[in-house]
C-alpha cells in the first residue's frame, strides 16, 4: 500500500506541487481580499463619520441662531446669516453662495447636487453603521439637509416679496404680500424643520452615538 502511494506521488509529483501552490495562492488571495474589504470598509466608515461629525459640530455651534421664538409673524426673518453659518465647513462651503443668489442656475445646480449627496450620506450611514446610533445619525443628516432646503425656499419667498413688481390697482401692504406669497406658511414650515432637527440632534447626544460609532470604527 505504502509502495503504491510512493509510486503515485513520484509519478504525479509535479501535478501535486502545482496543486499545492495553487491552493496556497488561493488562500492568500482570499486573505488579501478580506484585508482589502476590511480596509475599504474602514476608510468608508471613517469618511462618513467625519462628514457627519462636521454637521453635528456646525449645528452645535450655531444652534442659538435658529431660535426664532421672539419673532412675531408680522415681520420677516432673515435667514442668509444662518444659512452661511450652517454651511461653513469644507464639505458645504461651495453652496453658501446660493442663499444670496437663489435664482442663479449654476449655484442652484451645485446646491441641489449637494442636497442629493446629503441624502446619499444619510442612507450610507444607516447601512454601514447598522445599529441604533447609525439610524440616529442618518436621521440627523436627513433633517439637516431638510433645514438647508427650507432656508433656501424661504429665502426665495423673501426675494419675491422684496422684488414684487406685479401691477395692481393699489400698492400692497407688507401683510398683503405675506398673504399672497404664503410667507407665514413657509416660515412655520421652517420652524417645524428646525424643531425636528433639534430633536434629532439631542437624540444623537443622549444616545452618545458619536462615541459608539468611534468604537465601532476602531474595531
Amino acid at each position: 500500500m505504502l509502495k503504491d502511494i510512493l509510486i503515485f506521488v513520484n509519478s504525479n509529483l509535479f501535478a501535486i506541487i502545482t496543486a499545492i501552490i495553487a491552493i496556497i495562492a488561493l488562500l492568500q488571495t482570499h486573505k488579501q481580499i478580506k484585508i482589502s474589504n476590511k480596509q475599504f470598509l474602514f476608510d468608508k466608515r471613517l469618511n462618513r463619520y467625519l462628514l457627519t461629525k462636521g454637521l453635528l459640530e456646525l449645528f452645535k455651534e450655531h444652534e442659538k441662531l435658529l431660535d426664532y421664538s421672539n419673532h412675531p409673524d408680522d415681520e420677516a426673518i432673515i435667514v442668509d446669516f444662518q444659512f452661511a453659518n450652517l454651511t461653513n465647513n469644507n464639505y458645504l462651503k461651495d453652496i453658501t453662495c446660493i442663499i444670496n443668489e437663489p435664482k442663479n442656475n449654476d449655484f442652484k445646480n451645485d446646491f441641489l447636487i449637494k442636497i442629493e449627496e446629503l441624502k446619499e450620506l444619510s442612507n450610507e450611514v444607516r447601512f454601514i453603521f447598522h445599529n441604533k446610533s447609525g439610524k440616529l445619525l442618518s436621521n440627523f443628516i436627513m433633517r439637516y439637509q431638510n433645514l438647508l432646503m427650507e432656508l433656501y425656499k424661504y429665502q426665495i419667498v423673501l426675494d419675491l416679496m422684496m422684488n414684487d413688481n406685479i401691477l395692481r390697482k393699489n400698492k400692497p401692504t407688507y401683510k398683503d404680500l405675506q398673504k399672497e406669497y404664503g410667507e407665514i406658511n413657509h416660515r412655520h414650515r421652517l420652524y417645524d424643520t428646525i424643531s425636528e432637527l433639534k430633536q434629532s440632534y439631542y437624540c444623537v447626544v443622549k444616545n452618545k452615538s458619536i462615541n459608539k460609532i468611534e468604537k465601532l470604527i476602531k474595531l
